[in-house]
């Protein structure tokens, strides 16, 4: 039972804001690549795909950074460090979860399958990447983003709101993973790991906003090109409130709360997107 419990939290299932950080862009893609005319199929496809793929993540973050986590403060519980699990444990359910990814993209096209696969490899590369790339959190933006994968199983890959999307999720995902990476950043500075905020410096909240900036401008472009109506442009507007609320938090050094306050800044726009797409 001890075993079967470590694995659950390995896989962060009792920390599921990441999975909703996966599944809110992928529904988003989902109802803006179909303009609203999503099938029940997919939507199952891309809430099970992002726990599986989410959970896939944490483990393989984990096995990688095994000599790290015991050193820093945040980490050093998770059932590795912990010895809860060995390695071959963490790499035993990875493979599991590989296998129930590989069992969903049969539900999709050739397409997607194809794409994925390339994710997946993106998504195993990507906890190595804190140890030579400067800006972790911008490998993170391209990989821990649903959309491509999404437009390609609703044979979407040339709508031209594809790319628009991609990197507006991207820029979310470097924004609100930099307010994340503040919380290590005087670990990951002692142990040489490398971070947006590290990189960035005093001028990091600065940054984040930016990003947020760019996000708000692609979804504006997007609302245009899809000729949405008022509602989602005030959408957006509301949008800018989640962001002001985060950078607030950050100032107060409140960090994971401003991380965390993204799930509810995707959702809501999500949400938005649900209503000017498809009521």
């Amino acid at each position: 039972m001890k075993k079967i419990v470590a694995a659950l939290v390995l896989m962060r299932l009792d920390k599921p804001i990441g999975i909703y950080l996966l599944m809110w862009p992928a529904i988003l893609a989902l109802v803006i690549s179909t303009q609203g005319n999503l099938s029940i199929k997919s939507l199952l496809v891309v809430v099970i795909g992002s726990i599986v793929v989410r959970s896939a993540g944490c483990v393989i973050n984990d096995i990688w950074d095994s000599n790290i986590d015991n050193n820093v403060t945040r980490t050093k519980n998770r059932p590795i460090p912990a010895k809860e699990l060995t390695i071959k444990e963490g790499w035993l359910i990875f493979i599991v979860l590989s296998l129930i990814s590989l069992m969903l993209l049969s539900f999709t096209n050739s397409n997607t399958a194809l794409i994925s696969i390339f994710f997946a490899l993106m998504i195993v590369i990507y906890p190595l990447t804190k140890r030579f790339f400067i800006g972790p959190q911008l490998f993170l933006g391209l990989t821990f983003n649903p959309v491509i994968i999404v437009f390609a199983m609703t044979d979407q890959l040339n709508n031209p709101t594809m790319l628009l999307l991609y990197f507006a999720i991207a820029s979310l995902t470097i924004a609100y993973d930099s307010y994340y990476g503040l919380c290590d950043v005087v670990d990951d500075e002692r142990l040489g790991i490398q971070s947006t905020p590290l990189w960035w410096g005093r001028h990091t909240l600065k940054v984040i906003a930016l990003f947020q900036l760019i996000a708000m401008i692609l979804f504006s472009v997007i609302g245009f090109i899809d000729k949405l109506n008022w509602e989602w442009f005030i959408g957006l507007f509301g949008l800018i409130f989640f962001f002001i609320f985060q950078n607030n938090l950050a100032k107060k050094e409140e960090y994971l709360e401003a991380f965390q306050n993204n799930h509810w800044a995707i959702l809501f726009i999500s949400v938005v997107a649900v209503y000017c797409y498809m009521v």
